[in-house]
């Protein structure tokens, strides 16, 4: 008879099955559980670390470029020969011609001699100097220049002559004698002393100059018109030697009364500064009052031809004087609350900033005009109006600096921009 196995019964069956079912549920469920608790802790963890980690600061950028004045650049009435530079002082260069040619200096080289002396032997006006005494050799040198027909000054054995009174003969009728005594009693000798001239060129900026002699007799003595501006520029800043080439006149124990070379001088605002003639060639290295400005107009006409060379260089430089006078005017490079920058932030849009002040300078058409940005240290937080750097502004030789604000606050980025950025 075969086994029955139906005893066993449905329901036995029935209550397994539903058992392991709800067991089953169970660990699906208590499964499910860990992995949302996992990407809880992972979403928190991420989001923590978001906000934790460093937010870039806020940088800023400069959206102002140099430029130019504009307009048509002037033009000056140059000769037809030889070099020329003309510039206003503290302002800057308005023109040249053949300013980088070497030419003659002829005794445009004294305006060093003098630079040099008063360098090793400093005065202050209404002083005058140790007290030198002429000796035969003195007088030797100038009787030998006097057969030479150079510009000469005469001297006594036994004359004494203080320093401010040697400069005096050396600037005002040009003695090439008194050069010479002047190195000697500087150097020791005319050798040491020329090394002394050039070394003192170099540190002016002057590249184009070569010096042989301290009068300027030399043909080898050479030089730019632009170099010779560098040098007149510096010895106008020496009161001393500015009060001394702007006297027409001077008057000196033996020789008496002497009188500037550099006719020019005490007539039509001149105050100086050297004349220089030898052979075919007149030169004036020259300063005059100015029209818009108070600053002297400064130049060089360099190795002017004629009958009379040095008579056409005095005429040329007026010319050159006369229309730079009318050149100068006023020119606003920079407007107050004109905007000169942004800053960008962080998860925000970006900030502008602007001059909290104008800039106008003396120039004319053609000049250029610079723009330097500094930039302070940003936050993340920074009200309105905040100053947050400077612009420099440059024209020729003129520079200002104005503070840059910002023109709305800076705020720090929102939290939805630090949870989503990569």
């Amino acid at each position: 008879m075969r086994r029955n196995d139906s005893w066993l019964g449905t329901g036995s069956m029935s209550s397994y099955s539903r058992g392991n079912h709800y067991r089953d549920s169970r660990s699906s469920f208590a499964g499910f559980s860990r992995v949302i608790v996992v990407l809880v802790i992972l979403i928190v963890v991420v989001s923590a670390v978001q906000l934790l980690r460093p937010t870039p600061l806020p940088t800023a950028h400069a959206s102002i470029g140099d430029a130019v004045i504009p307009g048509t650049p002037p033009s000056l009435p140059w000769p037809s020969q030889g070099g020329g530079e003309v510039m206003i002082q503290n302002v800057g260069i308005i023109g040249s011609f053949n300013a980088g040619t070497e030419l003659p200096l002829a005794s445009v080289a004294k305006i060093i001699t003098a630079l040099v002396i008063v360098k090793d032997h400093p005065l202050v006006l209404g002083g005058t100097g140790p007290t030198l005494t002429m000796t035969a050799s003195d007088v030797a040198t100038y009787q030998t220049m006097v057969q030479q027909q150079d510009s000469v000054m005469g001297v006594v054995n036994g004359e004494n002559l203080n320093e401010y009174q040697l400069l005096e003969a050396l600037l005002v009728p040009s003695a090439d004698n008194i050069a010479i005594k002047l190195a000697d009693w500087d150097a020791g000798s005319v050798p040491a002393f020329v090394a002394k001239m050039n070394s003192m060129a170099k540190s002016l900026g002057m590249t184009k100059t070569i010096f042989k002699d301290p009068s300027g007799l030399d043909s080898g003595t050479v030089g730019t018109a632009h170099d010779q501006v560098l040098a007149a520029l510096a010895l106008l800043k020496n009161p001393v030697l500015a009060q001394i080439v702007a006297k027409p006149q001077a008057s000196l124990p033996v020789a008496g009364v002497v009188y500037n070379v550099n006719y020019n001088v005490g007539h039509d605002g001149f105050v100086g500064v050297k004349t220089g003639s030898m052979g075919s060639g007149g030169n004036l290295v020259f300063a005059a009052t100015g029209a818009a400005s108070k600053d002297l107009i400064v130049g060089a006409v360099l190795d002017q031809t004629g009958v009379q060379p040095l008579i056409a260089a005095l005429s040329e430089s007026t010319k050159l004087v006369d229309a730079a006078r009318k050149i100068p005017a006023e020119f606003s490079v920079l407007k107050k609350g004109q905007v000169v920058a942004s800053i960008s932030v962080p998860g925000r849009r970006s900030v502008t900033v602007e001059s909290a002040g104008g800039a106008s300078f003396l120039g004319w058409p053609g000049m250029k005009v610079t723009y330097v940005a500094k930039f302070s240290k940003l936050s993340h937080k920074i009200p309105i109006g905040t100053r947050v750097g400077s612009l420099t502004v440059t024209v020729g030789s003129q520079t200002s600096t104005v503070s840059l604000v910002t023109t709305s606050a800076v705020q720090s980025p929102s939290m939805m921009w630090r949870l989503e950025r990569l």
